[in-house]
């Protein structure tokens, strides 16, 4: 949008092919007085032309931008026929331009979906932007003097002129420590995100962001403290179930992610017994890898009789494609697992369009082995917690130094900080070249632990992970591995009707067990518990042998020291030293180093490998 000059059609383009992977099967721009939209569309409901985007109302004074799925768009239809709206297509696009006529922006806490989303209104020369309550579909934008750009990746800011590409500097400090950069900055200088329950308008009188949603702001209202575990399911099963119901509308094929861990198996069994049909499962087993999990997976679906898909990749696969499968990262990720995640998603892609996945139940109904540490922590003996602050800079290995630094910490949100960060904060000062001061002063980390100070401190941290990590990390790894290769990926966990009931009952946060007890209590009404009572497996791969073996030359290709210097982001020689205490054995920081491989992949794609990195 410029209103100093308008938009050039071929500028668009370009912007849209940054992103034509997301919707291979189609394209659209279209330009007014002073606005451009340009579109890639993966069909999935109604794949007829009548719903190609860029979408326009009857008499052409609206024009839509559209990413994601709205699953109440039927019911949501109904109401606007009923009120006199007529449709041209069966598609959900359609139901937002005229519940936007209808609602204005109240269409925003009707829709009950994933989406990122432009309305540009030609009479009134204004843009409104909006997304999803959780963030599962992504929105960009940056605006100067009379113009304002927005993408669905990082990549399309390459093809605008007006703005100067640089990396924030706050951003690049936040980006080591944790692996992802939090909302509403990102990697570049000047480069935002939209907040997830947000929309915005942008005109002549400048920018303004509303929240129309957030996660549940007060512990104890109306909740059981003293529920049971079996009470819990029963109240939470229907909201579940009927999320998972919901997100079974396809106009292409469509099947579940199939892991055998309790989230997606309890996913693909109540999608089993919704259709009236085999469901199609997948899982990806690694060849020689003992961390698959694909047998477990095999035999969840042979009990629920799903027509199950075993994919096997051979390691070598994912080695000789490991730097290529990252570059295609329009921002930087340190999370180890995006390499399989994009290998699931690249092999399901084969047989489907559509999966259902089970992200966010670890986040909801505490599942990661962190919250367990955390409890553990804070239950240890001051005594004992000062007894770990003194031997810690001993030479001992790193599962004892971690226990003892993460016993040494003054307080729960530093636990909570600690156990959520790949750099520590006292690490961080030494690995730049320079001096990276946090110049802005903002700690995101601690701004959301303080907003939930009414709730408990092992809830307050899974919140503050559901606006921090989830949205940060685990949404963009799960979407740019899956659209990279055009696969559309559905979470029922992260249906906002489910996370409100889930935090009425306090179940929901025990760890008992390995955590997740409403889950597995519902599960267990559908599987034997001898199927999904296992410790949880990651998906990770094994990165710390993978540096010190197959992938020695691009760790220290990436790390060189010569090539630090010219980049000037890393100080050379911390980075040298921990790169050989890595490859000696001595130390395991594959984590720690894969964070900056990924950095430096995604910066010679973006600026090239010869070049100093411009820092805002």
């Amino acid at each position: 949008m410029r209103f100093d000059g308008g938009v050039e059609e071929e500028m668009l383009r370009k912007m849209g092919g940054r992103i034509a992977h997301r919707g291979p099967d189609e394209s659209g721009v279209w330009i007014g007085r002073a606005c451009g939209l340009a579109h890639r569309r993966l069909r999935v409901i109604d794949l007829s032309a009548r719903a190609a985007q860029p979408m326009s109302n009857e008499d052409g004074r609206l024009r839509l931008v559209f990413n994601g799925e709205i699953y109440n768009f039927p019911e949501l239809r109904r109401d606007l026929v009923t009120a006199g709206h007529a449709f041209r297509s069966d598609t959900d696009s359609e139901v937002i331009l005229h519940g936007y006529e209808e609602w204005g922006a109240g269409v925003f806490s009707k829709l009950r979906g994933m989406f990122a989303l432009a309305l540009w209104d030609e009479k009134e020369q204004s843009l409104v932007l909006g997304r999803d309550r959780l963030g599962k579909k992504p929105l960009f934008y940056a605006q100067g003097g009379g113009w304002l750009a927005f993408g669905s990746e990082l990549s399309v800011f390459r093809e605008t002129p007006f703005l100067k590409i640089a990396v924030r500097r706050e951003s690049l400090r936040e980006y080591v420590q944790y692996g992802y950069v939090n909302s509403p900055y990102t990697i570049l200088d000047g480069v935002w995100r939209l907040p997830p329950g947000s929309w915005a308008i942008w005109n002549q009188r400048g920018f303004t962001i509303q929240a129309y949603w957030r996660l549940p702001e007060r512990a104890g209202l109306a909740r059981a403290e003293g529920a049971t575990v079996a009470e819990a399911a029963d109240a939470l099963e229907p909201a579940l179930l009927d999320a998972v119901q919901i997100r079974l509308a396809s106009d292409v094929p469509l099947g579940c992610f199939l892991s055998g861990g309790v989230d997606s198996s309890l996913v693909s069994a109540l999608a089993q017994e919704s259709m009236g049909r085999r469901l199609s499962t997948f899982s990806v087993g690694f060849a020689g890898w003992e961390g698959s999990e694909a047998r477990h997976a095999a035999k969840v679906a042979r009990h629920l009789g799903t027509d199950h898909h075993e994919l096997t990749v051979a390691p070598s696969d994912a080695l000789e494609g490991f730097e290529e499968i990252h570059s295609r990262l329009s921002e930087p990720l340190g999370d180890d697992s995006f390499l399989p995640t994009f290998l699931i998603s690249r092999e399901t892609k084969r047989q489907v369009t559509v999966v259902l996945t089970g992200d966010g139940g670890d986040e909801l109904f505490c599942g990661y082995s962190k919250y367990r540490h955390f409890v553990l922590a804070n239950r240890t003996p001051s005594w004992l917690r000062g007894v770990a602050a003194r031997i810690r800079s001993l030479p001992l290995g790193d599962r004892a130094r971690k226990g003892g630094e993460a016993l040494a910490t003054p307080n729960s949100l530093e636990l909570a900080r600690w156990l959520s960060s790949l750099w520590k904060a006292e690490e961080l000062d030494g690995i730049f070249a320079t001096p990276f001061p946090n110049a802005s002063g903002r700690d995101a980390f601690r701004e959301r632990w303080e907003a939930w100070a009414n709730y408990p401190d092992l809830e307050r941290w899974m919140l503050c992970d559901m606006e921090t990590y989830l949205e940060g990390d685990i949404l963009p790894k799960l979407d740019r591995a899956s659209m990279s290769v055009a696969l559309e990926t559905r979470s029922p966990f992260l249906d906002h009707r489910v996370i409100e009931e889930a935090f009425r009952w306090a179940p929901h946060a025990r760890v008992r067990g390995g955590g997740k007890e409403i889950l597995k209590e519902i599960l267990a009404r559908r599987l034997p518990p001898e199927l999904f009572r296992r410790p949880k497996q990651g998906f990770g791969m094994p990165l710390a042998e993978w540096y010190r073996g197959p992938l020695r030359g691009l760790l220290t290709r990436y790390m060189d020291r010569e090539r630090l210097r010219r980049r000037g982001v890393f100080e050379p020689n911390r980075i040298q030293k921990m790169v050989e205490l890595h490859l000696s054995g001595r130390r395991n920081f594959a984590r720690k180093l894969h964070a900056l491989v990924a950095f430096e992949i995604w910066a010679d794609r973006l600026f090239g490998e010869r070049q100093e990195l411009p820092v805002g």
